[in-house]
């Protein structure tokens, strides 16, 4: 029995079928032209004659569709518009003739005299597995010729493969193949038709073709297609209706285990066996997408194979090399460790010095734009205009005199008098415009915790917080903060004088000429450690008539790197009233930390009151981070030994709005950036060669005795699959289908006998 049994009858076709195999062979009908000389095969739709075209003398094929049903047409009409659309291509059996009118119809084909892949393998002749991978890359060329043109073929089978003169195969009996746009449900043959395929209502799909492909290799190897078993192929027999015989091959291959027969033949390397695995997978996904990603893949097997004895080579030469330098290895190790160390700290020191000065732009330029944006409002046409106003108006003349006295923040009177202040009109527009400040919808300005003006006595008349927070500052007198006066510290408020500037002239006091960095403070307001960057407001006759500030929390104001082993802290180490450098810490990454575990958001204290000695800090090769002597320091690690580089917080060119070039960080001078890399760490990888140089000298001896017997049985092995391998083939091969047949040499037709 054949293994060629395309699923396409129906009970009555199978019946006409049946009568067609015992009826006398005899040429259906004549065909001017041709003389018909022989009987090729028969077929489910009718019979396949050998004919001589009397015009040229060539040997011709002649399909009959002798059932001389109305189906006939529509049948020869579906198969002959797939051989017109594939003409001239050679990898396809050619198309000569049709007949349309005739009765019965039939068209007119090349003659292949050298029989079918199937009638090959059933000859019981061995098949070299490099002749089956030759064939198999011939069919998958002509399959992406075919798909190429928009017809998928639907019942690749070795019956369907017909071999010429010169053992090129060519496909054969598009009965069953569809075009891309037509949607109509195909069935191919069992155990070479795709699960999926198996469904009335199922769409045709390139991967059909790819798992018809990979069965007829697969049978090509093994002697018989993939999933197949006696015992299947009984269950099916058994089935009545076309649907359960469907059904039961859809769910059988669902849950069949995926062949393995083809890794076993000798010849068949891991690489094209994947490729068959990936043609017969079961689930469409898994499968090879089209004809042309199969060639790819064995494209890619050649590759390999080509590149083997290369391969060989540039493993043994390594290891002749390493034999030899072995001795002058143990010997350098030593030397070269130290020597390594020494230049990978004086590497890493110089890294370090250029991560530093680096972050020390990006803070310049961080800091920088909050200094832009600060000078900026300070001109602000609507700021002035509101401020004016405020400072102009009568009422709040005598509010602002009556709470300038910071001695008396804290007074009931004084509260009352602020809460008036608070809510006097004449202050409104002046809190609008902070307020358009801090929401920024347009995202124009850098983050801020708060937005706030004083006049000229120090007194805050607007201010603005992020969201959450409590506007508790207006009112209150802070001329002396460092952010107003400008000065190194705060000055202690019980002994700051009276503040005042109602008609009368001002004290003469410290006041920021220009844009400034204050010291950090603590705020009032939310409790959390900040700085601010504030700038003078000038009225219309240049005279400062307060100031504006924007605040920043620590943790927020600039953004660097928090690696453990390579991070930057940000210093103010501008001098204090005593001369000395302040050393005050603004970022390190144990702030971002620290505010991550504070429900407020606060930074411990035990943090803020850290002081950073640059001097003692840098030591000539290594330093400490000095936030690692503390509790939170030494949970988090940074009690470790770090090469330190220390970079000064530069001035940065900008570009002013008229087109001048004005010079920032204005305010910021000593402020200072503080890069460390973690020593170990940077040592680490030459310490790790060491140890690794060190144990392999000592099992050099034993590696390369393995290596040796490893290459001598790759070698061995490589040469053994590179030998073309031989199939033994049973004379013939018996599987279950719904109908049985034989294959003709020309095309695939089947026999008319059903179960």
């Amino acid at each position: 029995m054949s293994s060629d049994f395309t699923e396409h009858q129906s009970t009555d076709e199978l019946r006409k079928a049946r009568k067609l195999s015992v009826e006398p062979t005899r040429p259906p009908t004549k065909i001017d032209g041709y003389s018909i000389q022989s009987f090729i095969g028969r077929g489910s739709y009718g019979e396949v004659w050998l004919a001589i075209d009397q015009k040229t003398g060539k040997r011709v094929a002649i399909k009959f569709y002798a059932q001389r049903s109305s189906v006939d047409v529509k049948q020869l009409a579906q198969e002959v518009e797939k051989l017109v659309v594939l003409a001239a291509d050679r990898h396809v059996v050619q198309l000569l003739d049709v007949g349309w009118d005739a009765s019965p119809p039939y068209y007119v084909m090349d003659y292949i005299d050298s029989g079918s892949l199937e009638d090959r393998i059933k000859s019981g002749e061995a098949i070299p597995v490099d002749r089956a991978v030759e064939v198999f890359r011939d069919v998958a060329t002509g399959l992406m010729h075919l798909h190429g043109k928009g017809v998928l073929h639907c019942d690749l089978k070795p019956g369907n493969v017909l071999l010429d003169q010169d053992g090129k195969p060519r496909l054969a009996d598009f009965g069953q193949s569809r075009l891309k746009t037509d949607h109509s449900a195909a069935l191919g043959t069992l155990f070479y038709m795709a699960p999926e395929q198996a469904d009335l209502r199922s769409i045709p799909d390139a991967k059909w073709d790819v798992f018809g492909l990979g069965a007829v290799l697969f049978t090509m190897l093994t002697g018989k297609p993939p999933y197949y078993s006696d015992e299947l192929k009984n269950d099916i027999d058994g089935s009545q209706t076309l649907q359960e015989r469907l059904k039961f091959y859809r769910q059988t291959l669902a849950k069949a285990k995926r062949p393995k027969e083809h890794r076993s033949v000798p010849g068949v390397d891991r690489a094209l066996a994947d490729v068959i695995d990936r043609c017969i997978a079961v689930r469409p996904e898994e499968r090879f997408q089209s004809a042309q990603s199969v060639l790819v893949a064995l494209r890619q097997r050649d590759i390999k194979h080509q590149n083997r004895p290369l391969l060989l080579s540039s493993i043994l030469g390594p290891v002749l090399l390493l034999l030899l330098m072995s001795g002058f290895g143990w010997w350098a190790l030593r030397q070269a460790t130290n020597d390594a160390n020494q230049a990978i700290i004086t590497k890493a020191g110089d890294s370090n010095h250029f991560a530093a000065r680096l972050a020390a732009r990006s803070a310049s330029e961080q800091l920088n734009e909050y200094f832009r944006v600060v000078q900026q409002i300070a001109k602000d046409e609507t700021l002035l205009k509101t401020f004016n106003s405020l400072l102009e108006n009568e009422e709040l003349r005598s509010l602002r005199k009556q709470v300038s006295d910071p001695n008396d923040n804290g007074s009931p009177t004084i509260e009352n008098i602020r809460k008036s202040l608070i809510a006097h009109p004449a202050r409104q527009p002046l809190q609008r415009f902070l307020q358009q400040l801090m929401d920024d919808e347009d995202g124009e300005y850098p983050e801020a915790a708060s937005w706030f003006v004083t006049d000229l006595a120090g007194n805050q008349v607007s201010s603005v917080f992020e969201s959450g927070q409590t506007n508790n500052t207006i009112g209150k007198n802070y001329s002396f903060r460092t952010y107003f006066t400008g000065s190194a510290e705060d000055l202690v408020t019980a002994t700051t004088p009276m503040r005042y500037q109602v008609n009368d002239e001002p004290e003469q006091r410290d006041i920021i000429q220009k844009p400034h960095l204050s010291a950090s403070f603590l705020s009032q307001a939310s409790g959390l450690q900040k700085v601010a960057f504030s700038a003078p407001i000038r009225n219309s006759k240049n005279e400062i008539a307060g100031i504006v500030a924007v605040t920043v929390n620590l943790g927020k104001l600039v953004d660097f790197n928090d690696s453990l082993d390579h991070y930057v802290m940000l210093v103010d180490n501008r001098m204090d009233s005593s001369g000395k450098e302040r050393g005050v810490v603004l970022e390190h990454p144990l702030f971002l930390r620290a505010k991550r575990l504070d429900a407020d958001k606060r930074i411990p204290s035990e943090l803020t009151d850290v002081k950073a000695d640059i001097s003692e800090i840098v030591d000539t090769e290594t330093g400490m981070d000095p936030f690692g002597e503390t509790t939170f320091g030494k949970t988090e690690q940074y009690d470790r030994e770090f090469i330190v580089a220390v970079a000064e917080v530069g001035p940065t060119s900008q570009e002013s709005p008229d087109g001048e070039k004005s010079t920032s960080v204005t305010g910021a001078k000593g402020i200072v950036v503080v890069a460390f890399e973690d020593y170990e760490s940077v040592l680490a990888p030459s310490k790790n060669l060491s140890g690794r140089l060190g144990r392999l000298a000592l099992i050099a001896l034993v590696i390369l005795l393995l290596v040796a017997i490893g290459m001598w049985f790759l070698a061995t092995r490589m040469f053994r699959r590179s030998r073309p391998g031989f199939v033994s083939l049973p004379s013939g091969n018996t599987l279950g289908t719904l109908s049985t047949g034989t294959s003709p040499s020309m095309t695939s037709e089947n026999s008319a006998t059903a179960k």
